[in-house]
């Protein structure tokens, strides 16, 4: 895992990296690069690899973190980004960047440990994959591609922005699969990724591209309170 800090305080390079030296990560190892200006980061990003995660801050000279979260955005939608700043005035304005979370500074410890553990499992997900089988095909998807999974019987269709793949299995199955990345049931033949939901209503739940997907009665109250542990997880 390529983890960047981007700061143009020197104090603030030396903490971070201390901080995620004392986080144990199982299963995971990682690297980190460092630069004291956006303009650094955003010339390594035209010409080497990109990074998974990225500490940002907001308040740089010439080029700052908005301007530089921007351009990055463009080039990699992927990157999880965190923003590290005592200007508290930026926090609305960097939701339109996808930042997973906006951190104030000084720093604490255990904020700064539940970000970066919700960062490895955002990394995780975003390089985790499920293989469907149908007929002669073999199918791998990334996982966090997934819209949601349509299931009867023994058959499941599995949606993405782009596709849709039909596998033999049980929806029950997929489930087990999937729930580790923050998917729910939301009626008997429906799974759904919460990433992707942008409001429920009475009979379905309206994901951000306006599909509609039914929720049932039974799996109703269920679904709403694992949502609301899921925004809540995620609450600067």
């Amino acid at each position: 895992m390529r983890i960047c800090i981007c700061d143009d305080d020197i104090f603030i390079h030396n903490e971070i990296k201390t901080l995620l030296h004392s986080i144990e990560v199982t299963d995971t190892q990682f690297d980190i690069t460092s630069f004291l200006s956006g303009e650094e980061l955003v010339k390594h990003y035209a010409v080497e690899k990109y990074f998974d995660i990225i500490f940002l801050d907001v308040e740089m000279d010439q080029v700052n973190g908005i301007k530089v979260a921007e351009i990055i955005r463009k080039i990699d939608p992927d990157t999880i980004i965190i923003f590290v700043s005592s200007h508290e005035n930026y926090v609305f304005e960097v939701f339109r960047f996808d930042a997973l979370h906006f951190i104030r500074k000084p720093v604490s410890k255990k904020e700064f440990t539940e970000v970066f553990q919700r960062a490895i499992s955002r990394y995780r997900s975003l390089n985790s994959f499920v293989t469907l089988k149908w007929q002669s095909e073999r199918n791998i998807i990334k996982i966090s591609d997934i819209l949601y999974v349509e299931g009867y019987k023994r058959h499941i269709t599995v949606y993405t922005n782009e596709d849709k793949y039909e596998s033999i299995g049980k929806l029950a199955d997929i489930l087990d699969v999937l729930k580790p990345h923050g998917f729910i049931r939301v009626h008997q033949g429906f799974i759904v990724n919460m990433d992707y939901i942008k409001r429920f209503d009475s009979t379905d739940v309206i994901l951000k591209n306006n599909e509609k997907v039914m929720i049932s009665v039974r799996k109703r109250t269920e679904a709403l309170k694992a949502y609301d542990i899921y925004l809540r997880k995620w609450k600067w």
